[in-house]
């Protein structure tokens, strides 16, 4: 029990040392702040990970690289559709509104690097895999798919990733507070795609899959959403999550190209 607690502890510690730096600098930076918050959030992720001296589960090399990026090129390839059905829906629903290319790719570095791989690695790398030291039960499947993942990756998924986005409604520093059904139904669906993440980062074994998932995931929402509207790239973009689950997640976690062994 005090092991649990101790693992609670730490990563409790560094996930409120991000969000008081990142309200922080909500506070004096206002716009922009981002870059700087999730800059942070990197830094922290590979602080604790060195804390465990990168090495077992802390490990960064991947399982099986090959593996993780075919799967992440599929995935590519899947929201690559999906962007391109809502520029045809928003041009359909006469939302689309010409943008400049800079700012396509900015956004796109912006959720790849600064919202994908910043919260995977210190969400999936370090979070998940210090409480799955000490939360070692284990689940026989997940949504209908036989696979053996830990308690921790739940408790990391939910209790660390998913309620705690309530928090970016707040801001102690300015008063800031807004909070409605809206942002119940962001946290509980950030609760759920974050697990998905974390069952991806433990059959796979590194974050690039997740990475892939969550960047291009939250681009095709809404990094072009200026563009097409958020109607047409959420409708789009959730198709695509409707079609991994209907066809790939099974195959992934059943696939046998990661040589899967316990940590």
């Amino acid at each position: 029990m005090l092991e649990k607690l101790k693992a609670l502890v730490e990563v409790s510690v560094l996930e409120a040392v991000f969000f008081v730096i990142a309200w922080f600098f909500e506070a004096v930076q206002g716009s922009g702040y981002g870059w700087y918050s999730k800059s942070i959030m990197i830094i922290l992720a590979f602080l604790g990970l060195a804390m465990h001296r990168f090495r077992g589960r802390y490990n960064l090399l991947s399982r099986n690289l090959k593996s993780s990026l075919k799967w992440s090129a599929i995935l590519s390839v899947l929201f690559l559709f999906s962007i391109l059905a809502a520029v045809l829906l928003s041009l359909f629903l006469g939302s689309f509104k010409a943008i400049n290319i800079s700012e396509i790719l900015v956004n796109l570095v912006w959720f790849m690097i600064f919202v994908g791989f910043a919260e995977e690695l210190f969400f999936r790398c370090y979070v998940q895999e210090r409480l799955n030291e000490v939360f070692n039960k284990k689940f026989k499947s997940i949504l209908g798919v036989r696979f053996e993942w830990h308690q921790g990756t739940l408790i990391a998924g939910v209790l660390f990733f998913g309620i705690p986005h309530i928090l970016v409604t707040w801001n102690p520093f300015t008063g800031h507070l807004t909070f409605g059904i809206e942002t119940v139904a962001i946290a509980a669906s950030a609760s759920f795609i974050g697990v998905t993440w974390s069952i991806l980062k433990e059959k796979t074994g590194d974050v690039i899959l997740p990475t892939v998932f969550h960047g291009l995931l939250d681009f095709s929402v809404f990094g072009i959403s200026r563009m097409t509207g958020i109607l047409a790239s959420s409708i789009t973009s959730g198709i695509g999550i409707l079609i991994f689950f209907a066809f790939l997640f099974e195959k992934i976690l059943l696939s046998n190209n990661f040589d899967y062994q316990e940590h």
